[in-house]
């Protein structure tokens, strides 16, 4: 979102964001599911949460803070703010080559590859 130019291309990345995010929490509850006994499951949850949680508190503060970088390189602040927050999309590519699917292809001590 931080390289649209105009107010509809805001609203058009901000809905395939929307899209992209509304499965996340479902996909995360799902997932700790794989890996954990039913009287495990709760308590990874509720850690879930609770980092979900402060992740919403401080990412305000956060955003304020990279607001003030209004006029840095010829953009707005609000550029910086969606630009470097939308960084967090090479984590989570990343990521994806070191999360297994299920207990069952987690090899011990060694990395193991998931396919696309």
């Amino acid at each position: 979102m931080g390289f649209v130019t105009n107010f509809t291309g805001l609203l058009i990345a901000r809905m395939a964001l929307g899209a992209a995010e509304g499965g996340l929490f479902p996909g995360v509850t799902w997932y700790i599911t794989l890996w954990y006994r039913r009287h495990e499951c709760g308590f990874r949850m509720a850690i879930f949460f609770s980092a979900a949680t402060l992740a919403s508190a401080f990412g305000g503060l956060f955003a304020w803070r990279t607001s003030e970088l209004n006029h840095t390189g010829d953009k707005p602040g609000w550029v910086w703010v969606f630009t470097l927050q939308g960084a967090t999309i090479l984590v989570a590519f990343i990521a994806k080559f070191f999360i297994n699917d299920s207990p069952e292809t987690w090899v011990r001590g060694s990395l193991q590859f998931s396919a696309f």
